[in-house]
Order: C-alpha cells, then sequence, then structure tokens
C-alpha cells in the first residue's frame, strides 16, 4: 500500500471512498459531487494537504484537511477520517498523521483541530494515540420544529448583508469550525434579522436546501421576549420540511439547548472537539 498526499486528480476516487467508508458508519451518509465540491469549498479543504492511502490504484483511507489563519496561526482542521471496511483495526489512521505531520510542521502548523462522535470509542483512542486531547462537547439537535405563534414584538427582514460586528455580539459561545463566520461566508446562507425599530436584536443564519440551522441568536438585553421563537416562526416559511438539524452546539450553552428542547428538537448524537498543539 502506498501512503500520498491527493490531488485535484483523486476527487472521483475520493467521492467513492467517502461512500464506501461512511456507509457503515454512527450516522450513515453518502454524498454526491456537488455535495464534495460544497464540502471542500466551504471547510477550505485543501487537497495537497489532505492523504490517502492507495491499495494499488484504489484509495482505501483518506483525512481530508482544511486549512486556515486564526489570528496570526495556520491551523487545520481535519475535515473527514475514512477507513473502508476491510482495511480497520491496522493503525492507517496513525500511519496517515505519521506520514503528514512533517508537511504541516514545515509549514508552520500550530493546531491540528478535529470533531468525533463522542461513542466512537475506536476513534478516540486512535486520536489520543496520536496526541489529540479532548476539548469541548459539541452537540447536536435535530427533529420536527414546534413553535407556537406568540404576539409579534419586533420585524423580521431577509438580511442581505451579515453585519458581523453586532451579530458576534449576540453570541454567548464561539462556533465550531463548520459554523465559523469564515466558512458563513463561504456557505452564503440564508439570513433573518429581527428589529426593534431600526435597531438589530437577533439573527437566524440557515439553508432551505438542507433544513438545517447554523446560527441563531438574540441580544442579551432582549431575550424572553418571544425574539428566537418568531425567528423560527418565519424560519418555517423558507422550509420544505418542519424536519431541521443544528449541529455542534457548545454544551456550556444552557440557554440555547433549553430553548432548542422547548421547540420540539432532541439531542440526537455528541461529538467531542479534540486538539493537538504541534
Amino acid at each position: 500500500m502506498e501512503i500520498r498526499q491527493l490531488t485535484e486528480l483523486d476527487k472521483s476516487d475520493l467521492l467513492i471512498a467517502i461512500n464506501g467508508a461512511f456507509a457503515d458508519y454512527i450516522v450513515p451518509f453518502q454524498l454526491g459531487t456537488s455535495q464534495l465540491e460544497a464540502k471542500i469549498r466551504n471547510e477550505n479543504i485543501l487537497m495537497d494537504w489532505s492523504v490517502g492511502v492507495f491499495d494499488g490504484a484504489r484509495l482505501v483511507a483518506f483525512i481530508l484537511n482544511g486549512m486556515r489563519q486564526i489570528e496570526g496561526k495556520t491551523v487545520i482542521y481535519n475535515a473527514g477520517t475514512g477507513v473502508l471496511p476491510a482495511y480497520r483495526g491496522k493503525g492507517v489512521v496513525g500511519k496517515m498523521y505519521g506520514f503528514i505531520q512533517p508537511f504541516f510542521k514545515e509549514r508552520h502548523v500550530k493546531q491540528l483541530f478535529l470533531e468525533v462522535i463522542d461513542n466512537n470509542l475506536s476513534a478516540i483512542r486512535a486520536y489520543e494515540k496520536n496526541g489529540f486531547v479532548k476539548g469541548r462537547k459539541l452537540l447536536c439537535f435535530g427533529g420536527e420544529l414546534q413553535v407556537s405563534a406568540r404576539p409579534f414584538s419586533c420585524s423580521i427582514k431577509l438580511m442581505h448583508n451579515f453585519p458581523w460586528d453586532i451579530l458576534q455580539a449576540f453570541w454567548d459561545i464561539e462556533p465550531s469550525w463548520q459554523n465559523t463566520r469564515m466558512s458563513m461566508e463561504l456557505v452564503q446562507p440564508t439570513g433573518l434579522g429581527a428589529f426593534i425599530g431600526s435597531d438589530l436584536v437577533g439573527y437566524i443564519l440557515f439553508s432551505s436546501h438542507n433544513n438545517r440551522i447554523y446560527h441563531i441568536a438574540v441580544a442579551v438585553q432582549h431575550r424572553r421576549k418571544g425574539i428566537a421563537t418568531q425567528l423560527l416562526t418565519e424560519l418555517k416559511k423558507y422550509l420544505s420540511s418542519t424536519q431541521i438539524q443544528l449541529n455542534n452546539v457548545d454544551e456550556k450553552a444552557e440557554n440555547l439547548k433549553f430553548f432548542l428542547k422547548k421547540c420540539g428538537l432532541t439531542n440526537r448524537i455528541n461529538q467531542f472537539e479534540m486538539i493537538k498543539n504541534i
């Protein structure tokens, strides 16, 4: 078997490997060509910073790596690790990290990030063996949105530009890689703003294509007035289904957790964010 960095020419083989590796995953999923391209774009994945294991011409394992400059540091995000079933238990994840880390050090990478499902114990052990430590716990919510009509306390308008300095002031927690400001500028979600007069007091960012909420937040001084409920009520007009998802909510976000459960969503799965300094 050969371990090497991936190239643009490997994308078709990568798609086959992704779908083969995740067909029996804890949360099975499959990607199409356009979905893979969107993932690569939205998560800043660089093919030549990613690595694969080849058995002959067949790609049998991979690590996709996204790269960003954050606060002056080069940071790598593991956007997906997959191993075909027949090649598991052979230490290939450790071998891929062993192969790619000298490349990272040459380019002055300071941190590696990844997310792993909390009950995927074999994967957690493999990452810990390679120097990763557990960080915060991230909760994933989904289900049928259940919001009841309340008297309107503000006006809801489409947002064509996102005033990030204002939006970030509403946050209690920092979003994970896929939901950061940098990711949102690439994803270009639909945004709804809640206004009292001319003042923006809350917002929601979402995709009607996959029924996913990326952000929902309200200014501290305007909470408990039904504004978030009003945003979700308006959101329903843009969705093809009442089934929605909101992933990677920091476990410490107590108010948001309570609100999401009140709106009918359930905490279906959890992940650990894991970090390695190099």
